[in-house]
């Protein structure tokens, strides 16, 4: 029992090791494109002081493409 519980913790880290590997070798093997989009903010960071309790956090990050590509954005995270 314990040699089929040892087998199956070696062959989970064989795999999660390798999986891990092979992302980074993909995202290694991309090419700098002179013409690609390059996004550039106004301002980087907003201070929003001291906010009062149940205060609007709501603020507008400006941006251009300063690309030759169009820029698109998906799947856009706040934080």
């Amino acid at each position: 029992m314990k040699r089929l519980l040892l087998s199956g913790i070696a062959l989970f880290a064989f795999f999660a090791i390798n999986a891990q590997t092979a992302t980074s070798i993909t995202t290694a093997v991309v090419t700098e494109n002179p013409n690609a989009p390059e996004i550039t903010f106004e301002n980087l960071v907003h201070d929003y002081g001291t906010l009062q309790k149940g205060a609007d956090g709501n603020t507008e990050f400006v941006f251009t493409n300063t690309g030759k590509e169009p820029l698109i954005l998906s799947e856009v995270k706040t934080s």
